[in-house]
């Protein structure tokens, strides 16, 4: 089935437009789908790394479906190829995700009430009042009367003005919580009434009217971009790789390999951000459950921005679009979904040498990224592809920090007072990553260094001395791993049957930049139910089906999911397909700085060669000749000065 692009796709690009619409004929037609089935998801089903060693594997679609009525999970698989489906079942114990299409049944559910909006008259508030309503999960902790069913409940904000931040308007302790399958109001929570804040939290440039100078800074490519793009392949330089889309996790980057002067070597089968948790730090009724799963609960791919030249990208753009299937059966499209480009990145390397001879490279990198608006927060995700062979992942957060009403002039404890009787709470960001590698094939293992010094001897005589140590993770029942600053710990991936000119392995290391450490106790309901917090980096045995490190299903699960339950089989590790997990992220304590919006804050890691090539692989990379910079410094004394670096 054609792509927009004009060509058959290849085995790794997600589904097109047409693909998932024929996926929904053919679930919808089986004997064993009811028409009231919502979808969760329908996505690529991936070939394997041998259906795609053998060629041509078949285009197959993998769906999602809820049964409300019964409160039933299926997937069922369709070969789109052959055009049949091939397989129905059912997933025991499974619940689905946030539906967007329940949600707004709920919130219409909400508004309706005539008890939630008399809760919100004795709050002040009127008919005439805007409300910004949100459904919330309860976060697994809930109540034993509402056990067996999909629970949310409705922290609210008013909107003041039709362009206003609701955010900063807070309407404390009123919820309506609803059950998601049935419709049903279950009950109207009622806490302490607090008076809602006041204070405007503007941020629009309509509103705010900036009046800073800012000159002009344009950037140019006269001759075009140095990247090309066929549908989803792209190729920078001596970088070769596929993008893709999955509805849960957005974007997604397949099949990296490297021209390693002519020889094409693979890095990467498949890289992707598999989970991001947000365990909050306020016990306040209606607080103390915001435990959300972004990725698994929420969806980061179906809440992908349609991104703006000239604002979220700038300079010789190219976009790319996704499709997704909603939870009716209906395809959507999200205009240019990725934006990908490359950019400057400083100095690569220089040296002056004492004959006087100056020798300096300037970087670029090139760029894959999408952004993801949940709620109050946009998470923008960035794939760099450097000329050194390095491979960074950052993710940029920025938006709007929740907020909750508080008595004003009351101390705050569990979060950062931004304005009167307004509070941002302390909360954390978790993210997994899922990096399953083949450094020039898939037989692979791991190793974990630290730099440790010998004990006083001829090994360290001066007390100056240190040497690396070396520790091989053998199997899964000691794959958690943790890192360690002190001994600058880091991990490696090898191929211990590639060999590089001085005879070792050769390898990729994984460079933590970012840790972070749960505050939330492993006994919690959030510690039970993400279990892969508490471990820096976790390896396992690839297994295709392992693909989300708190479980396929999060939404009130239970504890033990996902890389937990992996782990514990204890499979080997030594020289076979292992996939690495990196568990980053930032401890986010509110400043001042981050109301009424947020200055982007970044957290990644970063993916370095290590003697996988047998020299500086940017040998290559010729001298910068840009012939538009000035000097605005030395005009006076020798003109104006190109900035021509050869």
């Amino acid at each position: 089935m054609p792509d927009t692009y004009g060509a058959t796709p290849h085995p790794l690009d997600p589904l097109n437009g047409a693909e998932l619409a024929r996926a929904v004929e053919l679930v919808r037609a089986c004997e064993e789908s009811v028409p009231s089935d919502l979808f969760v998801s329908v996505a690529l089903d991936e070939p394997g790394k041998e259906e795609l060693a053998a060629g041509a594997p078949h285009r197959r679609a993998r769906a999602a479906l809820w049964r409300h009525g019964s409160r039933e999970l299926y997937e069922a698989r369709v070969d789109l190829s052959q055009d049949e489906l091939c397989a129905w079942n059912l997933v025991p114990g499974a619940s689905a995700p946030m539906l967007v299409a329940q949600v707004d049944a709920a919130l219409d559910l909400a508004r309706s009430s005539q008890v939630f909006v008399e809760g919100l008259r004795a709050r002040g508030l009127d008919e005439g009042s805007q409300i910004h309503l949100e459904a919330w999960p309860f976060g697994g902790l809930l109540p034993d009367r509402f056990a067996g069913r999909r629970v949310v409940y409705t922290p609210c904000w008013e909107r003041k003005t039709p362009t206003g931040n609701p955010y900063a308007h807070p309407i404390h302790g009123l919820y309506a919580v609803i059950d998601l399958d049935t419709l049903e109001l279950l009950e109207i929570e009622e806490h302490e009434r607090i008076p809602v804040p006041q204070e405007a939290g503007d941020y629009r440039a309509s509103v705010m009217q900036p009046d800073r100078h800012v000159a002009p800074l344009e950037i140019t490519q006269p001759q075009g971009a140095g990247f090309t793009a066929e549908g989803h392949l792209l190729r920078w330089q001596n970088w070769q790789m596929r993008v893709g889309f999955c509805p849960r996790e957005g974007l997604l980057i397949h099949d990296v390999r490297y021209n390693d002067g002519g020889l094409e070597r693979k890095i990467a089968h498949r890289l992707s951000m598999a989970e991001l948790v947000i365990p909050y730090a306020d016990p306040s009724p209606g607080s103390y459950r915001k435990n959300a799963f972004d990725t698994g609960e929420i969806f980061m791919g179906i809440n992908t921005n349609s991104l703006t030249l000239g604002c979220d990208c700038l300079g010789q753009i190219h976009y790319i679009d996704a499709w997704y299937v909603d939870n009716l059966g209906g395809v959507r499209t999200i205009g240019n979904a990725i934006c990908v480009h490359e950019e400057d990145t400083g100095i690569l390397w220089k040296h002056t040498d004492t004959d006087g001879s100056v020798e300096v490279r300037r970087g670029r990198r090139f760029v894959v990224s999408s952004i993801y608006t949940i709620d109050n927060y946009e998470y923008a995700y960035y794939w760099y592809f450097y000329q050194d062979g390095g491979i960074e992942f950052e993710v940029k957060f920025t938006g709007i920090v929740l907020t909750l009403a508080q008595h004003p002039g009351q101390e705050a404890i569990f979060g950062t007072a931004v304005q009167p009787g307004l509070i941002a709470p302390h909360h954390q960001h978790v993210f997994c990553a899922r990096l399953d590698l083949d450094l020039d094939g898939t037989q692979n293992s791991v190793f974990e260094v630290d730099a440790v010094a010998p004990e006083r001897g001829p090994l360290n005589p001066y007390g100056g001395s240190f040497v690396e140590k070396i520790v091989q993770v053998r199997d899964e029942g000691e794959s958690q791993r943790f890192i360690n600053p002190a001994s600058a710990r880091y991990w490696k991936v090898v191929n211990p049957q590639k060999l590089n000119k001085m005879g070792r392995p050769v390898a990729y290391k994984l460079i933590p930049k970012n840790p972070v450490t749960p505050v939330a106790e492993p006994t919690s309901s959030i510690g039970k139910r993400a279990g892969f917090m508490y471990a820096d980096v976790w390896v396992t045995a690839t297994d295709a089906d392992e693909r989300y490190p708190a479980g396929d299903y999060p939404f009130q699960s239970g504890e033990g999911k996902g890389l937990p339950a992996w782990t514990a089989q204890g499979r080997p590790l030594d020289s076979t397909d292992v996939t690495l997990w990196h568990v980053f992220g930032i401890t986010h304590v509110p400043r001042l700085e981050d109301w009424p919006i947020m200055p982007v804050e970044r957290a990644g890691f970063l993916l370095a060669p290590f003697g996988f090539f047998d020299h500086n692989p940017s040998l290559d990379v010729p001298p910068a000749k840009v012939t538009h910079c000035v000097s605005s410094g030395a005009e006076e004394r020798s003109g104006t000065h190109a900035c021509a670096c050869a």
